[in-house]
């Protein structure tokens, strides 16, 4: 895989035969133990696990040597070329934004699941696959459970993850599927909730906060 492209601060970049392997330095021996270096393995992690979650792919837990839980992925394409390359991207630059958002989102104060691997594999041609692990947020819900169940989050619980939004969109993050399924909240105790974002892929950062045109698309898509 030529022109390898280098790892954020905090990430090594390992090139092995089946492609290109980003990972967290403090995680790196973890990773590797796991052979996530390997699509293989991923394919069947994935492959046993749920299919449940807000997103397009697939996703499987697993819990590192050490005991950090992470959430993997396979990253797949929506819209209408996901129905010809639902799994394949051109380049490697939006695979990489992966990474270098939800770092820099969370350089700017925005609570968000940290990345903790990326896996780039090449073919056919100029196309790439991608696989994504990310640390879970442990006990946190997201939005769309809790409506499913037929439940209203409590209001301190809203009141949050309102909050957390307009701080997202004066940090100057443009969230391009704003859903409830990609607003978590942490309850802590009965007068406190701690919330998050994620799934940034396609996710887009400004020099300063959002215009009020991207802040109202971002709330009409929430209110879908």
């Amino acid at each position: 895989m030529s022109g390898r492209p280098p790892a954020p601060d905090g990430f090594d970049v390992l090139e092995q035969p089946s492609g290109l392997l980003f990972v967290a330095s403090r995680l790196r021996d973890q990773v590797l133990a796991e052979r996530l270096h390997d699509p293989r393995r991923w394919r069947e992690l994935i492959g046993s696990g749920s299919d449940n979650t807000p997103g397009r792919g697939a996703t499987a837990c697993l819990t590192l040597v050490g005991g950090v839980p992470v959430i993997l992925k396979r990253m797949r394409r929506g819209g209408l070329a996901g129905r010809f390359w639902r799994d394949r991207y051109a380049g490697k630059r939006r695979l990489l934004d992966n990474l270098a958002i939800p770092l820099e989102a969370a350089r700017r104060g925005i609570p968000t699941a940290a990345p903790v691997a990326l896996l780039l594999v090449s073919g056919p041609g100029p196309l790439y696959e991608g696989w994504l692990a990310v640390e879970e947020i442990a006990e946190a819900r997201d939005l769309a459970a809790s409506y499913r169940r037929g439940v209203d989050p409590p209001q301190r619980v809203l009141r949050a993850v309102a909050a957390m939004v307009r701080g997202m969109h004066d940090a100057g993050l443009e969230h391009r599927d704003l859903n409830l399924g990609n607003l978590l909240a942490r309850e802590r105790g009965e007068a406190e909730a701690e919330p998050f974002v994620i799934d940034l892929d396609r996710a887009r950062l400004h020099g300063g906060p959002l215009p009020f045109r991207l802040r109202q698309r971002a709330l009409r898509r929430l209110e879908r």
